[in-house]
């Protein structure tokens, strides 16, 4: 008789997770910039998530830019949620933030305008 391997499960994708992205995709290049020229900047996203430690653990394995924020943000975190950053001036900003919105515990994710 044989034995299963153990292997950690990821949740399956859905299309749905687009939904929850609010980023005009049209207005960054491959590189996860916006502007023109050399006036080019990355564009800052924020979403919450539930504040905990494992929660955490997830985001930042799908996301290295991803930094913990105090505050509601403009996606309106609540006092149990943890409000976090990130940035598409990464490596496959897109797929990290499909990643992202396919979490269950992420329910939009907003572009960030810092004032």
């Amino acid at each position: 008789m044989g034995f299963l391997a153990c292997k950690s499960e990821k949740p399956p994708e859905s299309p749905d997770a687009w939904r929850k992205i609010k980023l005009d995709f049209k207005q960054i290049d491959a590189d996860g910039l916006s502007g023109s020229g050399k006036n080019k900047v990355a564009q800052n996203y924020e979403f919450c998530i539930p504040a905990s430690a494992k929660h955490w653990r997830q985001v930042k394995k799908i996301d290295p830019t991803a930094q913990k924020n105090a505050g509601k943000g403009r996606v309106g975190c609540t006092a149990e949620q943890w409000l976090i950053i990130g940035s598409t001036h990464q490596k496959n900003y897109q797929r990290v933030l499909f990643q992202l919105a396919n979490l269950p515990f992420v329910k939009k994710i907003e572009p960030t305008f810092w004032e």
